[in-house]
């Protein structure tokens, strides 16, 4: 059923407390990629409007960064509130833009109200320090403060949870906001923004601008007056981001890509060991930068592991992420779908084998593709080295621990790795010898929590981190303050 003219969205610009566009503003459509029908329509910004927005927030920073932390607290306490009013409605806009199922778009906001909450508890703990001088007549501190402008820089697909890690951190810290969303989520950015504008953020403070990474990305990077760049995307354009903003000096924080495995031994428990492969491959369509995309496994159990995922994988049902009983929706859209058809035959050519899927599901729209498990890849195999963003899993063979480590870490990423053993040794090792962010045991490779540092090492990221406390690393400077007396 096609939608009316009334159901259509449409965003524009939210600059210095008000949403705004110029009589020549042009508009770019958002289109759901499991039925294809448009959304609505989002402002381009230009780059005079990202002169305005930075502007904006850098006017608003002398205001904002002398506000008592309680009191910045206070507004992402009533935010905390207010999404929690709109959770279903931002939900239903999520998948629609970019295709998740409903189910992960509501757990999603769940994460925005938890960050709110958890940052206002932070503002408290914005500790300094006290330091024995070395001089009689003499107190040392040392305090922490904001730098200025926050650019925050967000992805497609977690088009929320990942801009209140970043703005909620910038926000209590006492820094202001300039937020560039991906424009395949622009609505849903939208009605995020509604939400912190009717939570009373003063004006200034939180500014949205929609449109190309081209012309905002660029801008941001290399404008004069933004202090810090927050970013979540392509290990590519960290890279590219991070020479533009190096002329001014800008600190900047990269969370970037992936290729992250599953280690499964021998004593592993293999039905344990297939659910959270299946759950960390497969969840948001494969694409999430944590998502499992190797199994590496002892050659002794491989074949009943296979069989255990296999087995699983035809039980989840590929769909429109608002239809009940959906886990897997589509991919954000056709360039993504055929990104992964790529992959796919790239495999094939190199000797890999597909023991399951291994197509696009052209009967249910163009941007569905079935989720996908590969055997006999070999560690050099280029689906073994790059990141797909997408239902693919590779099967790797080992012979035992120390060659499942070596192939696990055989990339250049570093982001997440997961093992599952009985044996407290090999769980051990694998916490110290796995070169990444995160290391999970007995566990998926998605399944981070709240206060718990988040980032990847390698080319998965500069080395900053989100979510826990360390994120004020990058939101705050140290400042030393001597007094004699």
């Amino acid at each position: 059923m096609s939608q009316t003219k009334t159901e259509l969205l449409q965003g524009n610009l939210y600059i210095n407390g008000e949403w705004i566009s110029e009589e020549e503003q042009t508009y770019f459509e958002s289109i759901n990629p499991a039925t294809q029908e448009l959304v609505g329509t989002c402002a381009a910004a230009t780059a005079s409007q990202v002169d305005d927005a930075v502007k904006a927030a850098s006017t608003a920073y002398s205001h904002w960064k002398n506000t008592s932390i309680p009191e910045r607290a206070a507004f992402l306490t009533k935010a905390a509130e207010l999404f929690e009013d709109r959770k279903e409605e931002l939900a239903q806009v999520m998948t629609k833009e970019m295709g998740k199922p409903l189910t992960e778009s509501i757990g999603e906001v769940g994460v925005v109200i938890a960050t709110a909450q958890y940052m206002a508890g932070e503002g408290r703990r914005l500790f300094g320090e006290i330091v024995p001088a070395g001089f009689p007549d003499r107190d040392i501190k040392m305090v922490r403060e904001p730098l200025g402008v926050v650019a925050c820089i967000t992805p497609w697909n977690f088009p929320v949870s990942l801009a209140s890690y970043k703005m909620f951190a910038a926000l209590i810290a006492g820094n202001t906001v300039v937020w560039k969303p991906a424009s395949e989520v622009a609505l849903s950015a939208k009605i995020f923004m509604e939400v912190l504008h009717a939570a009373g953020l003063p004006k200034g403070t939180i500014n949205l601008l929609t449109g190309s990474g081209r012309i905002v990305g660029q801008k941001l990077a290399t404008h004069s007056e933004v202090k810090i760049i927050s970013f979540t995307g392509s290990t590519e354009v960290g890279q590219q981001l991070a020479e533009m903003s190096s002329k001014t000096l800008k600190r900047i924080s990269l969370e970037l890509g992936g290729k992250n495995a599953v280690i499964v031994l021998k004593d592993a428990d293999l039905n344990k060991a297939a659910e959270g492969i299946i759950k960390s491959a497969f969840t948001t369509t494969g694409q999430r930068c944590t998502a499992a995309s190797r199994v590496i496994v002892e050659r002794s159990v491989k074949e009943e592991l296979l069989k255990k995922v296999i087995a699983l994988t035809k039980e989840m049902k590929v769909g429109n992420g608002l239809e009940q009983g959906v886990v897997i929706g589509p991919l954000v859209n056709e360039q993504q779908c055929r990104l992964v058809e790529d992959y796919v035959q790239k495999a094939v050519e190199e000797g890999g084998n597909i023991a399951f899927g291994g197509r696009a599901i052209s009967e249910l729209g163009t941007c569905y593709y079935m989720p996908t498990i590969i055997d006999n890849v070999h560690s050099n195999h280029t689906i073994a080295q790059e990141e797909i963003f997408g239902p693919v899993l590779a099967f790797i063979e080992v012979n035992g621990y120390e060659e499942a480590m070596s192939v696990n870490n055989g990339t250049m990423y570093g982001l997440s790795t997961s093992i599952y053993t009985s044996s407290l040794h090999y769980a051990s090792r694998a916490a110290k010898d796995a070169v990444s962010g995160l290391v999970y045991i007995n566990n998926g490779t998605s399944n981070a929590e709240m206060g718990v540092a988040f980032g990847g090492m390698k080319m998965s990221g500069n080395g900053h981190r989100e979510v826990s406390h360390h994120a004020f690393d990058v939101m705050t400077e140290w400042k030393s303050v001597y007094t004699n007396y």
